[in-house]
C-alpha cells in the first residue's frame, strides 16, 4: 500500500474525524488536494540533481452486473498525463494510476520504463456531470490486475460498485458481482485492495464517521475476484470501528495486519492483528521504543501505526509516529518497529522520519526532506538526496526505482538508478 494516497486518505478522514470529536488532543489534518495539470519541473528546487442508522439485515449477495454502454473514454495518442499513483513490476513494465485534473482516474500500462503509456481503463461508468471517479488498484504482476473505482470525496455513496479484473495487461477486463451496499449512506472511501494467491482478497472501505470512530466496511473474496463477501462493516463491529485506519496488508490468506491512529483521543499505538482472514482482529500492543520510556503511557504524545512491509509472514517493520502537544510547538518523533515472528513480539527505534518504503527486509527508504537509506532493517541509515517533494516511491531493485512527487499543486513522475541519490523527472504520454 502507498503513502502518500494514504495520508491524503487520512486527512480527508480526520477532517470528518474532528469534526465529530468532542474530547481528545486535537487532530492534525490536511485537506485533500485536487489532482493538478502538467506543470513545470519538481525537481529544479531540488538540492541535489459509522454510519447513524438503525442496522438492517444484510441480504444475499447481489447478482453480476451488465457492462456499462457509457464506460470511460480513453486518452488518445500523444495525450499528456499526470500519474497519481505508481505500480512497476520490474524495470520496463509497470502499472499506473492517473488523469488530467478533474476528468477523473485512467488506469495505464508501460513497457519502457514509464516514459510512454498505454490507456488500459476497465469500462467503468463515466462520472457524473459535476462529479468525478478515483481508482484504486492491485497489480500483482505484467499481467494481472484489480482496480475499483469511487466516487471522489466519498460522496454519494455509489449506486453500484464492482471490482475490476484483467489477467491480459488490460487488455479485457471482468467485472465481479456488485458489492453489498446495503445500509452505507454516509461515505464510500475505499483505501486498500490487496489479492493473495491470485483468489484470496480484501477490499477495506470506509463508510462512516463520529465520536473519533472511522466507521469501515471489509469485504472478502475467495474466487479471485469475481464476488465479494462482506464479512466486517459497522453493524458486525469486527472490533476495528474507533479511530482511523491508515493502512491494511495481509502476508498470506489468513495473516493481516490493520495500522491505524487515535490522534491522541486513547494511549499507546492502534494496531491490529487477523489469524482468521479478517473475521476477527486482536489488538496489538507495542512496548516503547528503545530510549523512550513510557512514550505511549504519556497522554501528550498522540501515536499512529503507518506504512506495514512484511518479507514472508515472520519478519515486518512499520513505522510509528509520535506528535506531542506538551508545549505551544508541537513536535514529531519517528520509530521503526521490527517483528521476526509473525508479530509476537516487536522491538522499536527511532529512525529519521516521516515515512517509510522497505524493498526488501534489509534494504528501505526514510522518506523526508532528506531521503536516507538503510541497508541492515533500519538500525543505521545514511542520507542520499535533499528533496523539497513528497514522495509515494516504488522500485524494482536496490537501485532502480519511480516516485511519485508531490508539492503543493505541482505533481511530477520521477525515476532513480541509483538507490535514490540521482532523480530524473518523465513525462507521461499515451504511445500510440
Amino acid at each position: 500500500m502507498k503513502r502518500t494516497f494514504h495520508m491524503l486518505l487520512l486527512g480527508f478522514i480526520v477532517l470528518l474525524l474532528a469534526a465529530c470529536a468532542t474530547t481528545g488532543v486535537p487532530a492534525t489534518s490536511t485537506s485533500q488536494p485536487s489532482n493538478p495539470p502538467p506543470s513545470q519541473s519538481i525537481l529544479s528546487t531540488s538540492t541535489i540533481s459509522a454510519p447513524t442508522e438503525t442496522p438492517t439485515v444484510i441480504p444475499p449477495t447481489p447478482t453480476a452486473t451488465s457492462l456499462p454502454a457509457n464506460a470511460i473514454q480513453k486518452f488518445p495518442s500523444g495525450q499528456d498525463f499526470d500519474v497519481t499513483s505508481i505500480d512497476m513490476i520490474d524495470a520496463t513494465s509497470g502499472w499506473a494510476i492517473g488523469g488530467l485534473g478533474t476528468l477523473g482516474d485512467h488506469v495505464l500500462f508501460t513497457t519502457d520504463g514509464g516514459s510512454s503509456w498505454k490507456d488500459v481503463t476497465p469500462p467503468e461508468t463515466e462520472p457524473l456531470s459535476g462529479t468525478q471517479k478515483t481508482a484504486l488498484g492491485f497489480f500483482q504482476d505484467a499481467k494481472t490486475a484489480w482496480v475499483t473505482y469511487a466516487i471522489s470525496g466519498g460522496t454519494p455513496v455509489p449506486a453500484q460498485v464492482v471490482v475490476w479484473r484483467s489477467s491480459d495487461g488490460g487488455i479485457s477486463w471482468q467485472a465481479s458481482q456488485p458489492l453489498d451496499l446495503t445500509g452505507l449512506s454516509e461515505i464510500y472511501v475505499p483505501s486498500d485492495i490487496q489479492i493473495v494467491a491470485d483468489q484470496n482478497g480484501w477490499l477495506l472501505v470506509h463508510v462512516g464517521v463520529g465520536m473519533m470512530h472511522d466507521y469501515v466496511v471489509l469485504y472478502h473474496t475467495t474466487d479471485g475476484g469475481a464476488s465479494w463477501k462482506r464479512v466486517i462493516d459497522p453493524y458486525t463491529d469486527g472490533g476495528i470501528q474507533s479511530c482511523s485506519k491508515t493502512a491494511m496488508l495481509f502476508t498470506d490468506a489468513t495473516h493481516g495486519w490493520l495500522t491505524g491512529d487515535c490522534h491522541g483521543v486513547k494511549g499507546g499505538v492502534l494496531l491490529f492483528n487477523s489469524t482468521d482472514a479478517g473475521l476477527t482482529w486482536k489488538e496489538v500492543t507495542l512496548p516503547d521504543p528503545a530510549g523512550a520510556a513510557n512514550l505511549f503511557e504519556d497522554m501528550n504524545n498522540a501515536c499512529g501505526s503507518y506504512d506495514p512491509f512484511f518479507f514472508g509472514t515472520d519478519l515486518g517493520h512499520l513505522s510509528v509516529t509520535c506528535t506531542n502537544f506538551s508545549s505551544q510547538q508541537t513536535t514529531n518523533s519517528y520509530y521503526i518497529y521490527t517483528t521476526q515472528d509473525e508479530g509476537s513480539t516487536w522491538t522499536g527505534v527511532a529512525y529519521p522520519g516521516i515515512a517509510l518504503y522497505f524493498f526488501s527486509a534489509n534494504t528501505g527508504w526514510a522518506l523526508a526532506n532528506k531521503i536516507q537509506l538503510t541497508t541492515d532493517g533500519g538500525v543505521t541509515w545514511k542520507p542520499v538526496s535533499d528533496i523539497t517533494w513528497t514522495p509515494q516511491m516504488d522500485f524494482v531493485s536496490e537501485q532502480i526505482g519511480w516516485a511519485v512527487a508531490r508539492s503543493s499543486n505541482a505533481i511530477a513522475l520521477v525515476k532513480t538508478d541509483n538507490g535514490g541519490t540521482r532523480w530524473t523527472e518523465l513525462t507521461p504520454s499515451v504511445g500510440p
